[in-house]
């Protein structure tokens, strides 16, 4: 307070902070003040003496593992670096396992165990929120993985001793083997969320985690070596764990940067991103926002992965690069169609409120809750992708034929891709629930893929060759024909071509107006049905005053 005039004197604003200052005061922050959450959880796993007796127990039996490899190896007579290598791959293929199921089961009974120890309504009230509880989990399940890591790295220097492999590649493995323990962790933490009971938890997680661990490791790992060898051929092909190798021994350029920089990061962000937000939606309660930050991972995802395969199809001008590109947005939009399911038919009172108070943007209003702005986006996004791929894929292509090809396969794609942002729209306005619109939206994309070839093969009966597969033209799969038969030039080349055009403009058509019933659909229900508003009750006129009794 100033002494000569009485009034409070306000402090000038702290100078802004940028760069480094910013990390710096982030990390300070944290070891400051960490999550109470993940504290917690620090200290109640330091008291299990189980802990350390699983932590030896699974180092020492890797250790036993890798002496029993190596000297196996050692017995046939192999050089010391070939012996390396192999010990290479099996340990880390070893540890992948490890983290890939032991992570989603560690992280599936968290929030599941304190709702079943009705433990989670006094975590509510310590009014931390449902992204500081989010976060503390996520913490504490990834430093109990990450115990498994540190104690199997002397283990895991063993093949650098034999040769074979340099310090940096061991070193490299282990950061690789870090954002698959991120990426583990996030997708039992949104499956934790989704469950009251840790054995429920635990059991979807293990039927999920377990297949697709396998199936990512002999697809991403033994089969995209085969890939990366012929881009780069010091790298060898065959062995699974190929990514680390490659870092050292790939030549620097546009690939590169592209594939081993840029795609294993994204494969790490993106999905732990979309987990981390999935958790958070499920741990808040009806009435709060639970879908603007997932509205903004949509946003973010769609445009970067629309970015990245623009600039790479320029800078690489190779059409297997626009056939990847095009399958991953496929992906991701048809999971997006899933994930929108699930949307409010309107904003809940409470958001409305906020939005009055707040004063917010129409970007904030647009990404907030809502089923209309929720499909408004995804067909916004999916038409500007693939047009922006299958342009530049005709434009960039050296190759006539399959640039042309590239073209008609993105068009198809994204009129069928309509056609089910449409239907998934249309179904849940009609529905009160979650689960029957995602169930029909399943239903229906199986048999708009299976049932022209079913009327195909009827139909083979009486016609063969291109006229007989024409029936089939509806269904997703004859896009990957049209793409062949184009690209090869054959002389059927234009029928296949036109009836690819008249499926993709009656997906398209289908979609846009199975949307629009969706449309009229939503405004009667917000005007007439509970998803409305509810009025203020009119206040009832007082009763006349009784008479006086005689």
């Amino acid at each position: 307070m100033s002494a000569q005039t009485g009034v409070l004197s306000v402090p000038p604003p702290p100078p802004s902070v940028h760069g480094v200052a910013r990390v710096r005061q982030a990390l300070a922050h944290l070891t400051s003040t960490p999550n109470p959450v993940w504290m917690r959880e620090l200290r109640g796993l330091s008291r299990l003496q189980r802990t350390p007796v699983i932590l030896a127990v699974t180092t020492g039996m890797m250790t036993l593992l890798m002496a029993s490899v190596g000297g196996v190896a050692a017995a046939t007579g192999a050089e010391p670096a070939r012996v390396g290598g192999w010990l290479y791959h099996t340990f880390f293929s070893l540890a992948f396992a490890l983290v890939a199921w032991m992570g989603p089961a560690m992280a599936a009974t968290s929030i599941a165990a304190e709702r079943s120890g009705h433990t989670w309504e006094a975590l509510e009230l310590t009014a931390l929120g449902p992204r500081a509880i989010a976060r503390g989990k996520f913490l504490a399940a990834l430093t109990y993985v990450s115990l498994y890591l540190v104690m199997t790295m002397p283990v895991g220097a063993l093949p650098f001793l034999f040769g074979g492999v340099t310090a940096l590649e061991v070193l490299l493995a282990f950061v690789v083997l870090f954002g698959i323990t991120v990426l583990s962790v996030t997708f039992g933490l949104a499956m934790s969320s989704k469950f009251a009971s840790p054995a429920a938890a635990i059991l979807v997680t293990l039927l999920v985690s377990v297949p697709g661990s396998i199936l990512a490791y002999l697809t991403l790992g033994v089969a995209l070596s085969a890939g990366a060898n012929e881009l780069w051929p010091a790298v060898e092909r065959g062995p699974p764990v190929w990514l680390p190798l490659a870092y050292t021994r790939a030549e620097l350029g546009v690939p590169y940067l592209l594939l081993l920089v840029l795609a294993p990061m994204l494969c790490v962000a993106l999905p732990a991103w979309l987990f981390h937000e999935i958790t958070v939606a499920n741990m808040a309660g009806p009435s709060d926002d639970r879908s603007t930050r997932l509205r903004a991972w949509t946003l973010v995802t769609g445009l970067g992965l629309t970015g990245i395969a623009v600039a790479g199809g320029i800078a690489i001008r190779d059409v297997d690069w626009f056939l990847l590109a095009m399958g991953t947005l496929s992906v991701t939009y048809l999971f997006v169609a899933f994930l929108f399911a699930g949307e409010p038919i309107g904003p809940p009172m409470r958001v409305a409120l906020d939005w009055q108070r707040m004063a917010a943007s129409r970007l904030r209003r647009f990404l907030g809750p809502g089923l209309l702005r929720a499909f408004t986006l995804l067909i916004a996004l999916l038409i500007v992708s693939f047009a922006a791929v299958g342009f530049t894929c005709f434009r960039v292509v050296p190759d006539g034929d399959d640039a042309l090809a590239g073209a008609t396969l993105a068009g198809y794609l994204a009129a069928f891709l309509l056609f089910a942002a449409g239907f998934s729209a249309f179904a849940r306005s009609r529905g009160r629930g979650t689960t029957g619109p995602r169930f029909a939206l399943a239903g229906v994309l199986f048999l708009a893929v299976v049932g022209p070839w079913i009327a195909m093969a009827i139909a083979g009966i009486f016609s063969s060759g291109e006229r007989a597969l024409l029936v089939a033209s509806p269904s997703p799969g004859y896009a990957i024909h049209a793409y062949q038969v184009i690209s090869s030039g054959v002389p059927e080349r234009d029928l296949v071509l036109t009836a690819a055009a008249v499926s993709s403009l009656g997906w398209g058509l289908l979609g846009l107006g199975l949307f629009a019933l969706a449309v009229g659909r939503v405004g009667r229900r917000l005007a007439t049905s509970a998803d409305a508003p509810a009025a203020p009750a009119a206040t009832a006129p007082a009763p006349p005053p009784a008479a006086p009794p005689p």
